[in-house]
């Protein structure tokens, strides 16, 4: 006879959830990358391979935001994502700009235009990332997809930091150029909180919890695998 999955309360659920996530091999403030950018051991040869990379998320972003909110059938958790979608193109919360905007400006600073940007290949694990990124929001129920990015957006804030200091110490960049991280910072935590909010309003059965655990998971695996470029070997760092 199966055993059922214990349940546990939605709020227990979350605590049980970030404390995993804590202890997760693959959280990006201990990413190679980051620990590399913070001793200033990356070359600006991989640097502008990391951004045309990551540019490829940060452009569908402000889409993906869109489609989570459409998909939300909660009419005050909607006029939140609603307020995620207007920080994303406009910086409205943030009173700074567009999130994608400014990482243009950031790409700039190095000396990457937005046409190469867009002309950039896609590396294997970044069309990865995106490809599921789009897939969960029609495969499970919308507050799934939402709870399960404490493990994406709730997880930011450190290594957003932590790439703001490193890239204006060691790069030459301003503080201006490295406004798309400084602004993650607040940004980021805000919607991790709210990503925990929702867990707890409905994550009340075993089944949905063990979902978000796997959308969390993968979304946290493949955030981390997408800032591994190809051709430039980092010394492997364990927390």
């Amino acid at each position: 006879m199966a055993v059922e999955p214990k349940a546990v309360t939605s709020r227990e659920f979350v605590r049980q959830f970030k404390a995993e996530i804590a202890a997760h091999h693959k959280l990006r403030v201990n990413h190679p990358f980051v620990k590399a950018i913070g001793e200033g051991k990356v070359s600006m040869d991989h640097l502008r391979e990391w951004v045309r990379q990551d540019y490829k998320f940060r452009n569908i972003v402000p889409r993906i935001a869109m489609m989570r909110y459409l998909a939300c059938s909660d009419e005050e958790i909607a006029r939140r994502l609603y307020e995620v979608v207007e920080e994303e193109t406009e910086g409205l919360s943030t009173g700074s700009a567009g999130h994608i905007d400014l990482f243009v400006q950031f790409a700039a600073a190095l000396g990457i235009s937005r046409e190469e940007l867009d002309a950039a290949p896609l590396a294997p694990a970044t069309a990865a990332h995106l490809y599921y990124v789009e897939l969960v929001i029609h495969k499970y129920p919308w507050f799934v997809v939402m709870a399960a990015q404490i493990a994406a957006e709730g997880t930011a804030p450190p290594p957003m930091a932590a790439l703001a200091k490193g890239l204006v110490a060691n790069y030459d960049l301003s503080p201006e150029a490295v406004r798309f991280f400084t602004v993650h910072v607040d940004a980021d935590e805000d919607h991790g909180t709210l990503a925990e909010e929702i867990a707890e309003r409905y994550l009340q059965s075993p089944a949905l919890q063990d979902q978000t655990r796997e959308v969390g998971f993968r979304r946290l695996e493949l955030l981390y695998d997408t800032w591994t470029i190809d051709g430039f070997a980092l010394a492997s760092r364990r927390p």
